[in-house]
């Protein structure tokens, strides 16, 4: 009997070295992730103002390098973390599923807007255009490409620091690309068959020959409107230089506006870039007759 006893103490020691042995093997791996003093990358994810700052290591200290538009959720915890394995599709609540997923902790990841289905036509729209408000069940959602940003370039181990702050950071809030109507697609995709690849934003109402009376008032951007590259309203987005052609000069200059008390050759350009990079232009050209 005691030999018995015996025996199946010896075991239990062995299978606790054994235990010990495997996690020395395994865990200083992880340990070091997380402990290297100077890592690529560092994350920051206000809550409060739906923003995630990347910060790279450069010269000796960490300098602010891309700032993200994100949707987190009153679930999502505050604190530091560290960036966990990375799936290219994971299944989400509901259910639902999300692209270039990367854990932060437990079960919250960085992921997409999430798809009805394993398909990148399934995107729902609507929260799509939450983007940059509290929206998700503790996830941070991000547009495609910063989803795949992080998942392709930053690293496992990368620390995450999630607070909250009425200032967005360095880099400020980003605007995501409002999209009109059901499309299924994540506009930021870099996918070649992504149809918002072939769009682009829209100008109206540009006049290409203009004559106005001396004196008269004129507004540049009066009647003229613009629509981004997924069809919603972009008018506040026009950018607008103004040119003037002295006689005594063969060349444009620019100038603040059109002066209607000083007559000759004006060239107005309209230009607008949305938020996905697509950009487009249009030219007026306006004569100021004499007095």
């Amino acid at each position: 009997m005691e030999r018995i006893m015996f025996s199946n103490r010896m075991r239990r020691v062995i299978s606790i070295m054994i235990m010990l042995v495997l996690f020395l093997c395994v865990c200083p791996e992880v340990t070091a992730k997380k402990a290297e003093k100077n890592p690529k990358y560092k994350i920051k994810i206000n809550k409060q103002c739906c923003t995630v700052t990347v910060y790279k290591y450069t010269d000796g200290k960490y300098k602010a390098k891309k700032a993200m538009i994100c949707s987190p959720g009153y679930a999502t915890p505050i604190g530091t973390f560290f960036l966990g394995e990375k799936m290219r599709w994971h299944t989400l609540m509901g259910p639902s599923y999300g692209q270039y997923c990367t854990r932060i902790t437990g079960k919250i990841l960085f992921h997409s807007v999430w798809y009805y289905s394993y398909g990148k036509s399934s995107q729902s729209y609507t929260q799509y255009n939450r983007l940059g408000t509290l929206a998700s069940h503790g996830c941070v959602r991000l547009t495609v490409a910063d989803a795949k940003w992080i998942y392709d370039k930053v690293p496992s181990g990368t620390p995450v620091t999630i607070y909250n702050s009425s200032k967005p950071g360095p880099l400020g809030k980003p605007k995501a690309l409002k999209v009109s109507g059901y499309s299924g697609w994540d506009p930021t995709d870099p996918d070649p068959e992504n149809p918002y690849r072939k769009k682009k934003p829209e100008i109206r109402g540009v006049k290409k020959k203009q004559t106005i009376k001396f004196g008269k008032k004129f507004k540049a951007k009066k009647n003229v409107t613009a629509t981004n590259s997924a069809g919603a309203d972009a008018t506040g987005q026009i950018e607008v230089d103004v040119y003037y052609h002295p006689h005594y000069l063969n060349r444009y200059i620019w100038v603040r506006k059109v002066d209607t008390r000083t007559p000759g050759r004006y060239r107005i350009e309209y230009r607008i870039t949305d938020e996905i990079g697509h950009s487009a232009k249009k030219t007026s050209n306006v004569t100021v007759l004499k007095k």
